[in-house]
């Protein structure tokens, strides 16, 4: 194909001529192409412009194509043109070419080969009709001299034999890239099936053609490897030199990238064994570079091949490379989809793993449930039972208080009173977490003065505070000082946090302050100077059995149930506890609660907490005495 090609596109639809455009190039064609819409744009672009060829729609935005057509017919040297269909409609495509167009093309059917075809044809039949017009105008001056009528008829026969012969070598070629474009449809997993025929249809395109061969760069060795022949069976033709990339003329060609025909000279003709002509193209793939050639011989004739021949040689060859660079991103994608594939197989092996691993986590968690529910169950039944001979214990130890008795002997008594009650506050302690957690502990509500709570609750713990010479001070400052809760888990917690504070405070003093954030919220706020709270231990210090010290041997006894007990009452009352706290300067616990409570009950989910933790026999933070053994009576 001419490498000057200059393209007109006429129609009425921007998106078609940019169909067009996009095809021409997809082909590869640099070539420029102009665009307009009207049918009186176009008449001036002609007769401005040169146009080797025009690509006109049906229809214009100010006419149809057979008006432009028309306008074409009556210019000197009229470009070929080409009739761009909405659809396949022979009917209609006959008007048009008996108008004068020299081919037509629906729109469904454009793909840059069958554009590249169309148009080269186009121009090809536009280049013989103005060679006839010409022959015309050469009949019509011989007219003139009737001495030379004769032989100007015998020209133009000779004339139109020649034209005809090469529109129809043209049509023969147009047929075989046509053949040659669908087997590389047909045939990108086979690809020396596809050589082969690409090598049969090229031998019966171009008449000269004895014999024909495809030859590929071997990645490894970097030598040509012949990979499909036609014609090239005759025992005195060495096959290897024709192609040795140093010394043979096909190595040469590849290895210089010069494309073109070989001839021998005359004095060697008929003395050489080799062939008299060659055609040879390099193979250019786009993403591998030059990869091979295509080569079409004659055994006898030194002058077969032309321009012509060389360019379809050439237009074979860059089919050739499409068939290779699209066999290889097929294998590409094959390979990419066999390790989707695989991928796919182990996501999918794991995502089973990991369904079974989630059942059996459920199925544990739902033992560690029904362990959980079991464990408080037995908690509280064993607590309930313990209570009943820690009552009796307690009440005949305080009948024995008020008998004469030595005063060693009333020691004694004072001390099973009073590790009698730390026995049973545990076991109230203990109660109570497990009915927290089985969700059966529910509030009495009940209408009380807070003030007066505080107070004297407060005031119940004052002998510790005085023992430790400590200050214990109440601070209400409440305009209404009624509230709705359960009076007696209320001052529940208001004795763990002043018990606690009492406990880890040796000196300065614990504030018990209450006020009002609003009129439906109240905050009670427990301070001291005490011993404070790593920041590390803060996250950990409302867990059940969980004490800053966990040695055996530390200095403030205790569970670790008081603050757990409290932070679960506290959200049963809808309300929420924070502490603050520095090591060293004290902690501050502060209680954010509903003026009116409403019961909300707690449903924890399963812990480790009664479950492996051996409970020491000292719960009550308000004492600081180890149980002593009982002595022999």
């Amino acid at each position: 194909m001419k490498s000057d090609l200059k393209l007109l596109v006429v129609g009425s639809s921007a998106v078609d001529r940019a169909r067009i455009c996009q095809a021409w190039d997809l082909a590869g064609m640099n070539f420029p192409i102009v665009e307009t819409e009207s049918r009186a744009v176009a008449v001036a672009a002609l007769d401005t412009q040169h146009f080797d060829c025009v690509l006109m729609s049906e229809t214009l935005t100010d006419g149809n194509g057979l008006s432009l057509l028309e306008a074409l017919q009556r210019q000197v040297k009229c470009p070929g043109t080409v009739i761009l269909m909405a659809e396949a409609n022979q009917r209609r495509a006959w008007d048009f070419l008996e108008a004068g167009a020299h081919d037509y093309l629906p729109y469904d059917a454009v793909t840059p080969e069958v554009l590249c075809h169309r148009v080269w044809n186009a121009v090809r039949m536009s280049q013989a009709v103005r060679a006839g017009r010409q022959v015309a105008l050469q009949i019509e001056q011989v007219l003139d001299d009737n001495a030379r009528l004769h032989q100007a008829v015998q020209e133009v026969e000779k004339i139109r034999n020649r034209v005809v012969m090469t529109l129809g070598r043209n049509q023969q070629q147009l047929r075989t890239l046509q053949r040659l474009t669908d087997l590389l449809n047909q045939r990108l997993t086979n690809l020396p099936g596809l050589f082969q025929a690409m090598i049969d249809a090229v031998c019966d395109a171009i008449p000269d053609g004895e014999f024909g061969a495809i030859a590929l760069k071997n990645p490894q060795s970097g030598a040509l490897e012949v990979t499909a022949t036609l014609g090239m069976a005759r025992s005195d033709f060495d096959i290897r030199s024709t192609f040795d990339p140093e010394t043979g003329p096909l190595g040469q060609v590849f290895s210089t990238g010069q494309s073109g025909v070989r001839r021998v000279d005359e004095a060697s003709l008929g003395t050489d064994s080799g062939p008299a002509a060659l055609c040879v193209v390099t193979i250019e793939s786009s993403q591998a570079g030059r990869i091979g050639v295509l080569v079409l011989g004659n055994w006898e004739n030194n002058e077969a091949f032309d321009d012509e021949d060389l360019r379809l040689l050439i237009a074979f060859g860059e089919q050739a490379a499409i068939a290779i660079d699209n066999a290889q991103l097929i294998n590409a994608l094959e390979e990419r989809e066999e390790r989707l594939a695989f991928q796919n197989t182990l996501l999918s092996q794991q995502n089973q793993e990991l369904e079974s691993q989630r059942q059996q986590i459920q199925l544990q968690n739902l033992k560690f449930r029904e362990a959980a529910q079991v464990k408080s169950h037995f908690l509280a039944t064993m607590s309930h039972e313990l209570r009943t001979p820690m009552t009796a214990i307690i009440g005949f130890s305080q009948l024995l208080q008020r008998q004469s008795i030595s005063e060693p002997q009333m020691d004694m008594v004072g001390r099973i009173l009073t590790n009698g009650k730390n026995l049973l506050a545990l076991i109230n302690d203990i109660l109570d977490l497990s009915k927290i957690e089985a969700g059966h502990l529910d509030l009495k509500l009940e209408k009380f003065n807070l003030s007066n709570l505080l107070h004297v609750t407060a005031a119940e713990l004052r002998s510790i505070s005085e023992q430790k010479q400590i200050e214990l001070r109440v601070q209400c400052h409440l305009n209404n000082d009624a509230v709705i809760n359960d009076s007696a888990r209320l001052r529940q917690i208001i004795v763990n946090l002043l018990s606690n504070a009492l406990k880890f405070t040796d000196r300065g003093s614990v504030i018990l302050e209450a006020k009002e954030l609003n009129d439906d919220r109240l905050v009670i706020t427990v301070r001291d100077t005490g011993i404070g709270i790593a920041p590390e231990d803060i996250p950990y210090i409302f867990e059940e059995f969980r004490q800053i010290d966990q040695t055996v041997t530390r200095r403030h006894a205790g569970t670790g149930l008081g603050l757990a007990i409290t932070k679960r009452l506290v959200q049963i009352m809808n309300g929420h506890i924070t502490v603050t706290s520095q090591a060293g300067k004290g902690s501050t616990f502060r209680l954010d609660l509903p003026r009116e409570a409403q019961t909300k009950l707690l449903r924890s989910p399963p812990s480790a907490a009664l479950s492996t933790k051996v409970l020491p026999m000292s719960s009550n933070p308000m004492s600081s005495n180890p149980i002593s053994p009982s002595p022999p009576f």
